[in-house]
């Protein structure tokens, strides 16, 4: 059989090695939450510019967005210890959201994190995770990646995910960001 597939409108998880030190945010061990917290990245300047400039790198050479500014809105870390998992979320108010481990080891049973396929929304029927035979990106009805140290991952906005079952005792560390584009884009019809 002779046959071509179309990747339609994927939503994508764009996988960047981040080689720059970004080590000053392990000495960031406060687990709590306030408002000041929702924009920890503005602590670390250093670690902000190099993230934001992965992100924006990738929007032109990988994405193929035209050159332009953008603004990391919100960002934290996340605190995950043995038995923990999170709930499905996605995050709202933004263009994409981006994950990035920078601890320096996630040893084996820490939580992976779990995207779930957005077009299950759209479908009226479809298969479980029983009926498919061999997972793959046609039939896939969720993504699990496992942390890597310096991984950044980038991702729409739109896109549920859950970190899994936190299986291990090294407490489970990551930092998360949502990113808009700055100035008009879009157009507005009437």
């Amino acid at each position: 059989m002779n046959y071509n597939v179309v990747p339609t409108f994927p939503s994508s998880i764009i996988q960047v090695n981040v080689e720059e030190d970004t080590s000053e945010l392990l000495d960031d061990g406060d687990d709590t939450v306030t408002a000041e917290r929702r924009r920890i990245l503005e602590k670390y300047p250093r670690t902000r510019e190099i993230l934001l400039n992965a992100f924006t790198l990738v929007a032109e050479k990988v994405i193929g967005y035209k050159k332009r500014d953008y603004e990391i809105t919100t960002s934290w870390i996340s605190y995950m210890d043995k038995g923990e998992q999170s709930l499905v979320h996605n995050h709202k108010n933004s263009f994409w959201s981006c994950v990035y481990y920078f601890q320096s080891k996630y040893p084996e049973g820490t939580g992976a994190i779990s995207f779930v396929n957005p077009n299950i929304d759209r479908m009226d029927f479809y298969y479980s995770d029983d009926d498919i035979e061999s997972p793959n990106l046609i039939n896939g009805m969720k993504c699990s990646l496992t942390p890597k140290p310096n991984l950044l991952l980038i991702f729409p906005s739109y896109l549920e995910h859950q970190v899994l079952h936190h299986n291990n005792d090294t407490p489970r560390c990551s930092l998360a960001f949502n990113i808009i584009p700055l100035g008009t884009y879009g157009l507005l019809n009437y």
